[in-house]
């Protein structure tokens, strides 16, 4: 009769150990999640703060020679500015107009040219990371955030100043991305496209639409770089490139993600 009785507290402990195991595995798994998230942010976070403090800690204006020698590696940067305005200042130190690059179309160097009065979309296509017909706004003022981010809401960006994808040297284009946790559940959102360009790889092909005519590039460089990077307007020996550019971490941006595709 007892054993009986037994029974049924048997297995009220073992259901009770069940939920005491199913409670800690959940809670394991949120922990991961979160640490998911947190740990790129805290870095991201703690990366932006050590950028600050070395930029109060610079001398202000930068001694001639200081520029002078950081001018080797990358354009000068004035924390005072945006991003942006950086570069545009960067843009007046190339030379696009008079050089040369080689036309793979018809086997000639042709001289670079600088159109900033085109304004008909373009489209790009990545298929091997699911871009598929995303709007290209032609030469965007991008000094002005409110203005670039009216064109970023509906597709990526090319930068005035550099050429236009055809035109050419080296194009620059650019998008927003964002965090996981958001782009997981907008994942073809034009204006965080770009959230996309983390899993490219060498050697996909990018193709670019201008005015029906459809231009193939191939992915040679895959790269992070400092915000202080001006070098990727360069352009690419005789080499005819379209740059493609976005935040690092993913929706955060202390640093660039970039793509360098050249046209084949």
């Amino acid at each position: 009769m007892s054993k009986e009785w037994n029974i049924p507290e048997e297995q009220s402990k073992k259901v009770r150990k069940t939920k005491v195991v199913i409670s800690i595995t959940l809670s394991v798994i949120g922990v991961l999640i979160i640490l998911s998230q947190a740990i790129p942010l805290t870095k991201s976070y703690i990366d932006g703060w050590i950028e600050q403090t070395r930029v109060k800690l610079m001398k202000n204006p930068v001694p001639d020679s200081y520029r002078k020698y950081i001018e080797e590696d990358f354009a000068y940067y004035d924390p005072s500015k945006g991003y942006f305005a950086n570069l545009e200042e960067s843009i007046g130190e190339l030379t696009f107009t008079g050089s040369f690059t080689y036309d793979p179309t018809t086997n000639s160097s042709r001289e670079i040219v600088i159109d900033t009065d085109y304004d008909k979309d373009m489209y790009l296509d990545i298929e091997s990371i699911g871009i598929e017909d995303i709007i290209i706004t032609p030469n965007v003022e991008s000094s002005d955030e409110e203005i670039y981010n009216k064109y970023l809401k509906r597709g990526v960006a090319h930068f005035r100043g550099t050429p236009l994808p055809g035109d050419g040297g080296n194009s620059f284009i650019y998008g927003h991305s964002s965090v996981e946790s958001f782009f997981s559940r907008h994942q073809n959102l034009p204006e965080t496209i770009f959230t996309r360009l983390e899993n490219i790889e060498v050697g996909d092909d990018v193709y670019i639409t201008r005015d029906g005519e459809e231009l193939h590039y191939i992915v040679r460089k895959k790269k992070i770089v400092e915000a202080t990077d001006f070098s990727i307007l360069d352009t690419q020996g005789d080499k005819e490139t379209v740059t493609l550019m976005t935040c690092w971490p993913l929706g955060i941006g202390t640093k660039r993600l970039i793509v360098v595709a050249e046209r084949y």
